[in-house]
């Protein structure tokens, strides 16, 4: 006898799950596929393939959405086993009880919106400030480098695809590299095996872990948000194995006798390289990133009751509001341009600050190891040549650290939320925490008394 259950697999509590159909008939039959339904785990019970009776309603799940769902599965039991009589004997197929539960919630399949359609939608959604991120407390408009990462996400998905714009058919073509064959990815198609395949394809780019991670955590995104809107009820990717790809990030940051080096560094006769070399200082004294200390302007600078100057930011990334105090060679350099930051390119900083670093003579050697199209690379480095803007805000956060100021301050100025995020950016290698701690007075004092 043909038996239908409704169970969730997820133990995520405070996240909403999918309710999956499962349908069995005998030993022969054992069918299990999505339903458009989301609950909270600690909800429902899989024993009773029902809502648990004590449960907290919210403005997120209300007695209103539970009766529904309830009322809607009782309706949808019934219909799967009146369309099965039409199948006349057949066995239960997986895409047979996939088109019936679409069927009963009136899903058409015939015009409706790709995969790839939904990627473009979304930017242009987003730019256009009709889409809000609902990654923060409040609705905002997505920061101009989320969209620019889901960009770069959709030309890489598009070449998987094997869909090239004239620019890079005509790379491949001097190359002599034979473009990718055309194959349309959907949102069913979002399997294990498609991302095993999309992993290989980052590989053979000679990608990092990190940026293959940074890529699928933007596809996760995606197809969580287009589920949420109804256009598909794919749950492959929130499986542990669909794992956005991360491994520890070797980065350098610049001690404060390398930042002296760098402020009393006498460019006079290249502009370029000064502004270069001034606007990577000011992202060092202001620990920001670079989105957010390239537009500083005289708005943002106030005196405090104290009398001391500093600058009020609204962070670009995460809508967080920060007050960062105004050192002594942070004032030194607003001054030179009249306290409005000049404006460069960030690729044309990150190309000039190596050449600064070497005329200064940051040039000690850095020993790497990075992982490279899947293979352990191992490489030696001139310090300079690993700086970048990030690196300022790097070494603004560790120098502060390293200072003795307590990382709850040091989170205020920088914007981290948590102190497990913070502590990445912190740099200090155990031969300098020793000699930190060596001026501590708990290695310093002498409790002994002579007798």
């Amino acid at each position: 006898m043909a038996k239908i259950k409704f169970i969730v697999k997820s133990d995520r509590k405070k996240q909403p799950a999918t309710i999956y159909l499962r349908f069995r008939d005998g030993r022969a039959t054992d069918v299990i596929v999505p339903t458009p339904e989301r609950v909270f785990p600690e909800y429902w019970s899989n024993k009773t393939e029902s809502f648990k009776q004590r449960i907290l309603f919210s403005e997120i799940f209300t007695e209103k959405e539970k009766a529904r769902i309830e009322e809607s599965f009782s309706r949808l039991r019934d219909f799967i086993l009146n369309e099965r009589f039409d199948l006349k004997g057949s066995p239960v197929s997986k895409e047979w009880l996939k088109a019936t539960i679409d069927k009963f919630y009136n899903k058409k399949k015939t015009g409706s919106e790709t995969l790839s359609q939904y990627i473009q939608r979304f930017i242009n959604e987003a730019e256009a400030g009709i889409r809000l991120s609902t990654n923060h407390n409040n609705k905002r408009r997505y920061a101009l480098q989320t969209i620019k990462s889901i960009r770069n996400f959709q030309t890489q998905f598009n070449e998987f695809q094997g869909i090239y714009s004239e620019r890079r058919l005509r790379d491949l073509q001097k190359k002599n590299e034979t473009p990718r064959p055309r194959k349309r990815i959907d949102f069913e198609n979002v399997t294990i095996e498609f991302y095993n395949d999309l992993v290989s394809f980052f590989y053979e780019k000679n990608y990092s872990p990190n940026t293959i991670g940074k890529h699928i955590k933007t596809l996760k995104g995606l197809m969580r948000e287009a589920r949420e809107e109804g256009l598909h009820n794919n749950n492959e990717t929130e499986r542990k194995s669909f794992k956005s790809l991360r491994e520890p990030v070797q980065n350098i940051y610049l001690t404060e006798s390398e930042l002296l080096k760098l402020f009393n560094l006498n460019l006079s006769r290249d502009m370029n390289l000064q502004i270069a070399r001034d606007v990577f200082l000011i992202g060092c004294y202001t620990a920001q990133r670079f989105s957010d200390y390239s537009h500083i302007t005289k708005d943002n600078i106030r005196k405090i009751e104290n009398g001391k100057m500093v600058i009020d930011l609204i962070q670009q990334k995460t809508g967080e509001k920060v007050i960062i105090p105004i050192r002594h060679e942070l004032n030194v350099i607003l001054k030179r341009y009249n306290y409005t930051v000049p404006k460069v390119f960030e690729q044309k900083i990150n190309e000039r600050i190596k050449t600064i670093g070497r005329i200064a003579g940051i040039t000690e050697p850095v020993y790497l190891e990075q992982i490279k199209g899947g293979m352990r690379v191992k490489k030696d480095f001139n310090k300079c040549q690993l700086i970048v803007t990030h690196t300022a805000r790097r070494s603004g956060c560790t120098n502060m650290y390293l200072a003795g100021i307590p990382p709850i301050d040091i989170m205020k100025i920088s914007g981290h939320k948590t102190e497990r995020e913070f502590l990445k950016y912190i740099k200090v290698s155990k031969e300098e925490t020793a000699l930190n701690l060596s001026e501590h007075p708990y290695f310093t004092k002498n409790n002994l008394k002579v007798v």
